[in-house]
């Protein structure tokens, strides 16, 4: 009886090695860039000063094209900028149109970053030979692309997460930056976190 029982085991771990090795299946982006393209993307706002909004659009711009190789994407610069040049105050619809007239255009991605719950974390090193800012914050980003045609919306993503990230300016006033020589050390965490998880509908993925 107990060889039996060991055969039985034997007999369902072989079927479920063959299983976990067999053979995956690639599943394509559910967003099909090339349907949409040339794209559009508008700087990401921010409600922090720095650049870490110029920073979150230029990696998002490098996931979502990471399995979609050859996608023509055009940087279209600050929203302010883009609302001027077709003599606009904010974005609508019908504004969405005439930016993608004017841009020659087929879709255009617009984003948001939004920091808060900011904890500051002021580290100083022993004999007061540096000091460190950084602080603890909370991230959303959430981001958009419409159709050129009605300015309807094709596609949204978002994700959040809660890091600690680097070279924090504070000062009266609750007022803060993000001022990084070097983006990548200082907060490149928080962005590869946030928006790997934004654009995963831009992604190929596999199934067994």
């Amino acid at each position: 009886m107990h060889r039996k029982n060991l055969l039985i085991l034997f007999t369902i771990s072989l079927v479920l090695l063959v299983l976990g090795c067999g053979p995956r299946i690639m599943v394509p982006p559910a967003i099909d860039l090339t349907a949409y393209e040339p794209v559009g993307i508008i700087n990401f706002a921010c409600n922090a000063e720095g650049k870490l909004d110029r920073y979150i659009t230029q990696r998002f711009i490098e996931d979502m094209t990471k399995d979609q190789k050859l996608i023509k994407i055009i940087e279209l610069g600050k929203e302010e900028d883009v609302l001027n040049a077709v003599n606009r105050i904010t974005l609508n619809p019908e504004v969405f149109k005439e930016i993608a007239q004017k841009y020659n255009v087929n879709s255009i991605i617009t984003g948001e970053l939004n920091i808060s719950g900011v904890r500051p974390k002021i580290n100083i090193a022993p004999g007061l030979s540096g000091i460190g800012a950084e602080a603890e914050v909370e991230a959303t980003l959430v981001a958009h692309m419409l159709e050129s045609v009605d300015g309807a919306t094709i596609w949204t993503g978002s994700s959040r997460s809660k890091r600690t990230v680097g070279n924090v300016s504070f000062w009266s006033g609750g007022h803060f930056s993000f001022d990084a020589e070097d983006p990548e050390a200082s907060y490149g965490d928080l962005a590869q976190e946030l928006i790997h998880n934004a654009t995963k509908d831009f992604r190929v993925t596999w199934h067994r």
